[in-house]
């Protein structure tokens, strides 16, 4: 038996399984010496796949120019000849591309030019697009993974996890990551046993292994002994126990001011967990998921309308927030192409993309209004910056609304409308933004990140990363009383609201709502009933008047 203490395990919870390991690598050439009588097919081939590339980049380049250049790479002649080169010399068509792409990426990366610098990723991607018409990946290795197994993997991208059946799971371990990841909140949200940015103690975790994982004590152990799995499984089967009345009733502080408790989600099926777990509604239904879970283009709007009405129902009558699509930073597509950014969560993402590719946006807001019809369904746009975006989110939206009206669609003509606060440009514009929307909805997991300059997903500075720190906190009071100006409802819904001991901060800086990971409700609704107004409120004050992160946590009681 090893047993490893480990600061990142994302869950209060037990998990127990056999280790099955997912595996993903770049193309290995074969190597193999085509005769010459075979040479001539895998140049036709070869020809055959750059014209599907060709079809696939001029749908793309028809909705956003970037694409065009990769169009133009697909092409090009010094690819063609380098390729036609190698497959003469009876490399095969995937061999001869993957070494192609190498010696001209490398080409394009020693030129002094900036711009020309930058064609090597292109180049890499373009050949990419051409080897997976070449070898395809054939079946989901997901599909394989057995029931009651641990996850592991060296990373797990939000792409990945759409497509992993989450009932055979009862685990995950990855060697790279950090606690404020898309896995991380995901396992949060799941009540799942997570460790992430094990390290090279995640080559000892062989295939078929068995391994515990302790989220209480914040332990891995490999093979543990049966006394031990004895005791973990008797807790595992402990956690499943009904929830007290009370939980799902909404609560009050002692001297009676209500603050709402809802969850976050990202499908119908999350929707229903959250719902029994007591949640007052859901705060944020990331609606990207149901993009991301599909490998062919866009959902339509018959294809969207459903969920959202499947969700709003769910929630019977409780609120829905809906996030429009908030894609691009750590979140792709695997159907469409993203430019290769420097810095990608300063780049196309969220509203940025959603303004642009109007018509995918205008299906997706024609959906969640005709859903509005099934439910207390509210609209929320994510990272937005000036109050031009937001006007021209609205514009459009008002649009839908004409259309449906003409084509007799019903949908609720006062839908609320909000603004996520994830930037410090909505922060400092927070006054501005709250005369024209409806409610806010302070998103503390970019909040953070942007404020204090630090990517969340970069191991190295992972610890700089700190929702506590006394300009994170500035913010989120400075926008609460920016909103209570205009008469704009504030929620909080970032990864900072489901800690119970920081629900007498949030509730003493003014927020109406918490919207937590669905395992966190009961523990935040709990803190919530045993809080006195005046003395949250003083708390709160003691916390943003703080020099330090360390001064903060004294302050709030978590020292």
């Amino acid at each position: 038996m090893w047993r490893l203490p480990v600061k990142q395990v994302m869950a209060d919870a037990v998990a127990i399984g056999h280790v099955w390991r997912y595996r993903t690598g770049e193309y290995a050439p074969s190597g193999r010496i085509v005769p010459s009588a075979e040479r001539a097919a895998e140049q036709a081939r070869y020809d055959a796949a750059v014209k599907a590339v060709e079809a696939e980049l001029g749908e793309l380049a028809a909705a956003n120019d970037i694409f065009a250049a990769h169009l133009e790479l697909a092409a090009d002649p010094m690819l063609a000849e380098s390729v036609g080169e190698k497959i003469a010399g009876g490399a095969t068509a995937a061999d001869a591309v993957h070494a192609a792409s190498g010696e001209l990426s490398a080409l394009f990366a020693q030129i002094d030019d900036e711009y020309l610098r930058a064609r090597a990723d292109d180049v890499r991607d373009v050949c990419s697009r051409i080897l997976r018409q070449l070898v395809p990946s054939g079946a989901d290795p997901f599909a394989a993974i057995p029931e009651g197994s641990i996850l592991a993997a060296e990373e797990l991208a939000p792409s990945d996890t759409v497509r992993i059946d989450f009932a055979r799971v009862r685990g995950m371990v990855t060697r790279r990551g950090s606690a404020t990841s898309h896995l991380a909140i995901l396992a949060r949200n799941m009540g799942l046993p997570a460790v992430v940015g094990l390290g090279d103690d995640f080559d000892r975790l062989t295939d078929g292994a068995v391994v515990a994982l302790d989220g209480g004590a914040g332990e891995l152990i490999v093979d543990p002994d049966e006394r031990t799995a004895a005791t973990l499984r008797r807790r595992m089967e402990e956690a499943v126990r009904d929830l007290p009345q009370w939980v799902r009733e909404p609560v009050a502080t002692r001297d009676g001011r209500p603050v709402a408790v809802l969850a976050n989600a990202g499908s119908v099926a999350e929707v229903e967990r959250a719902m029994r777990a007591g949640a007052d509604g859901i705060g944020l239904f990331r609606s990207e998921f149901l993009y991301m879970q599909r490998q062919d283009g866009f959902p339509g709007e018959e294809e969207q309308t459903a969920a959202y009405t499947a969700a709003a129902e769910r929630c019977g009558g409780r609120p829905l927030v809906i996030r429009t699509l908030d894609i691009g930073g750590d979140k792709a597509l695997p159907y469409y192409a993203f430019p290769a950014e420097e810095n990608p969560f300063l780049g196309w993402r969220a509203i940025r993309v959603s303004l642009e590719l109007r018509e995918m946006f205008r299906t997706q807001l024609r959906a969640i209004l005709r859903a509005s019809a099934e439910g207390n369904v509210r609209v929320m746009f994510p990272m937005i910056v000036s109050l031009d975006e937001l006007r021209a989110a609205r514009a459009l939206l008002e649009e839908c609304k004409e259309e449906l009206r003409r084509e007799g669609a019903a949908f609720d003509e006062r839908i609320a409308v909000g603004v996520m606060i994830e930037t410090p440009a909505a922060v400092f514009m927070a006054d501005e933004l709250a005369a024209e929307a409806d409610f806010f909805s302070i998103g503390t997991n970019d909040l953070t990140q942007y404020v204090l300059a630090v990517d969340r997903g970069n191991e190295r500075i992972a610890a700089m990363y700190e929702p506590l720190h006394p300009a994170v906190v500035r913010a989120i009071r400075l926008t609460v009383e920016a909103a209570r100006r205009h008469g704009c409802e504030t929620g909080i819904c970032g990864e900072f609201a489901s800690e119970a001991a920081h629900a007498e901060l949030l509730v003493g800086l003014g927020l109406d709502e918490l919207s937590v990971a669905p395992p966190a409700v009961a523990a935040v609704k709990e803190r919530i009933r045993t809080l006195d107004m005046p003395q949250a409120e003083r708390t709160a004050h003691r916390a943003a008047e703080a020099a330090t992160t360390g001064e903060m946590r004294h302050a709030i009681g978590c020292g």
